[in-house]
């Protein structure tokens, strides 16, 4: 399972939580969604452990509904200081009353989530 920050609201403190199931949907995309995607690509050029990133639409089981998740592969694992650089990024750009769910994905996971999604960013 994977451990993420699933940030609710804007004006609430991210929660960690471990879903028993996550699946990948396919890609969010769209001209906000791009123009946050272009912000992210900028931070994650500045880190040599990160690896590639996604913006994903994601289901835990719940049917009919589904999340936006940041997908991260980084050799590190969770990096909680990158997360709140991330959401602060996320909150600058959306309503309060949007949320983001930001996962530090494995590789066995990445692999599905490529059947599904382009990453957005990868390290060169």
């Amino acid at each position: 399972m994977s451990i993420f920050s699933r940030r609710l609201k804007a004006s609430r403190p991210p929660e960690i939580i471990r879903p028993p199931r996550i699946e990948f949907i396919g890609e969010q995309a769209g001209p906000v969604e791009d123009d946050l995607k272009v912000k992210f690509r900028q931070v994650f050029a500045e880190l040599p452990d990160i690896r590639s990133a996604y913006l994903a639409r994601l289901s835990y089981g719940e049917p009919a509904s589904y999340s936006v998740g940041l997908c991260i592969r980084s050799v590190a694992g969770v990096d909680h200081p990158l997360q709140k650089r991330l959401g602060q990024i996320f909150t600058d750009t959306f309503s309060r009353d949007q949320h983001l769910d930001i996962l530090f994905i494995r590789d066995d996971q990445e692999e599905a989530l490529k059947r599904v999604c382009r990453p957005f960013y990868e390290a060169v």
